[in-house]
């Protein structure tokens, strides 16, 4: 991401006023809370029902959504960590999937959001700004930007 396309991808995020920080092996990663539908408990994945590279399926509004485990560098795994305590179920209106995470936490305030540097914004990458978390820094993202990352794993395994 550079230039005006940066700057106006920014400018949208800043412009969300709630975000939810979703804990991956002690990575703080920021999501517009508008897109978490559900948060689940792990007891309630099904994990007899799959699609390829998914840990199983959650019942929600009467469909089944996948659900994915990624790492804290959002590395697609086959099984969640010990430390996986929620299943957030994330919905932009095109994509829809549940992410076991250690933690959801909704931010009480707007964080600060910085463009991030250039070697972190290749154009797949998911990660849209950074943000100011007290003492730590957080990486934002988007369901959009984590399914196309999702969907080029699942590519990348097939082929």
């Amino acid at each position: 991401m550079n230039g005006p396309t940066q700057a106006t991808a920014l400018a949208d995020l800043q412009a969300i006023r709630a975000f939810a920080v979703l804990t991956l092996d002690g990575r703080k990663w920021l999501l517009p809370q508008a897109e978490i539908q559900a948060l689940e408990s792990l007891l309630d994945i099904d994990h007899e029902v799959r699609i390829p590279r998914s840990i199983g399926a959650v019942a929600f509004a009467g469909e089944w959504w996948p659900v994915y485990c990624l790492s804290g560098e959002l590395r697609l795994l086959s099984e969640p960590p010990d430390s996986r305590r929620a299943c957030p179920l994330l919905d932009n209106g095109a994509d829809r999937f549940g992410l076991v995470c250690d933690q959801v936490e909704a931010l009480t305030a707007a964080p600060r959001l910085l463009a991030p540097p250039a070697c972190m914004a290749p154009p797949n990458s998911p990660i849209r700004a950074l943000a100011l978390l007290g003492d730590e820094l957080g990486c934002v993202t988007t369901t959009e930007h984590l399914a196309a990352l999702i969907a080029a794993a699942l590519e990348n395994a097939d082929g």
